[in-house]
């Protein structure tokens, strides 16, 4: 089951905004022909474009915070950082899981406190889940083709507009000493450019586009192909590793192995139980100019105290905004954040 991030992904970013502003102390923000634009005139228009989102989105990850400690369980601090490193490791050097992280509009605490709260969310819905040793081994013969890695590659690639330039490029890269990824971020014209022309370790089937496949797979380890002709431009590639496909064991999977069985036993869907927890909250927004949004939070105390229970039906978003995705709470994010993984690379 996915993790809940659409929703949880826009607050936390939203609530970021006035602390990095405010993190500045400079008076003028800006001067246009002379004339100065003030922090204070700054942080007003931010307020009356996004106050009621930003505010929305703090109370939504207040309720996490409190449910969560309620409950009693203990957040795994270390398991959070293991998640972190392995983004890193996937994405190949510490350059490119920065860069992604840009590229998505975070920087790595702003992106740690949406794993948190993801992570929280995650153990409350599966709080109840009973785990033994017996029903994971069983899980893990019943689903035992998901735990096979299939073949994988990790490489570099410079897109280039003509065959010419591409031809100019890779004599530059067969120069002793040469830098790939200096070379791609010269000259490269996909948006892995900014990491180096470094790409995300990946299935060798996902290889896109599948002109590249083949003469990526005849390289050997730093080895630079010939220019390639792939997706209307030219690109050269330089093959970092290649992994062979491999089957993990029940002991090498078991974390993946709990955490799929929980997902799948667990009692309520993960949105929905952050629907809920929003429901059975008690919210005043005491600020008038967030009328609509206390209306919002009264819906939900009219619902716990009127016959059929809790969360029947979930409070309306704010006025102009998409419906959020099914079971996302009131004060989702219309829209989802950019992917972490660049636009624009090799297709």
């Amino acid at each position: 089951m996915g993790r809940p991030r659409h929703w949880v992904r826009v607050a936390v970013a939203l609530c970021a905004l006035p602390v990095v502003l405010l993190g500045c102390q400079k008076d003028e923000v800006a001067r246009v022909n002379g004339v100065v634009v003030k922090r204070a005139e700054l942080m007003t228009e931010l307020e009356k474009r996004w106050g009621g989102p930003m505010l929305q989105g703090m109370i939504n990850q207040m309720i996490i915070r409190q449910a969560f400690d309620r409950s009693g369980l203990q957040f795994p601090q270390d398991k959070l950082e293991k998640v972190i490193q392995e983004e890193r490791e996937m994405a190949g050097s510490e350059e490119a899981f920065q860069m992604r992280l840009a590229y998505a509009g975070q920087d790595e605490e702003l992106h740690r406190t949406q794993l948190e709260l993801d992570m929280k969310l995650t153990m409350l819905a599966q709080k109840d889940v009973v785990v033994t040793e017996e029903a994971l081994r069983e899980y893990y013969k019943e689903n035992e083709p998901r735990y096979r890695e299939p073949e994988r590659v990790s490489f570099s690639e410079i897109v280039l507009p003509t065959k010419q330039q591409a031809e100019d490029v890779r004599k530059l890269a067969a120069k002793p000493n040469a830098s790939f990824a200096d070379l791609a971020k010269q000259y490269s014209i996909a948006s892995s450019q900014q990491m180096g022309g470094r790409r995300a370790t990946m299935a060798v089937e996902d290889i896109v586009p599948a002109e590249i496949r083949d003469p990526l797979l005849k390289l050997k380890p730093n080895a630079v192909s010939e220019p390639i002709q792939a997706g209307g431009a030219w690109a050269i590639l330089q093959l970092h590793e290649r992994l062979p496909a491999k089957q993990l064991t029940f002991e090498e999977a078991r974390e993946q192995v709990e955490a799929g069985y929980k997902a799948e036993k667990q009692p309520v869907p993960t949105n929905e139980l952050a629907q809920q927890l929003l429901n059975q909250a008690s919210v005043q927004v005491v600020d008038p100019k967030y009328a609509e949004l206390q209306r919002q939070y009264m819906s939900a105390d009219l619902l716990r105290a009127a016959p059929g229970g809790e969360g029947a039906v979930a409070p309306k978003g704010p006025p102009g905004a998409e419906t959020p995705k099914t079971g996302a709470p009131a004060g989702a994010a219309p829209t989802e954040a950019p992917p972490a993984t660049p636009k624009g690379e090799t297709k």
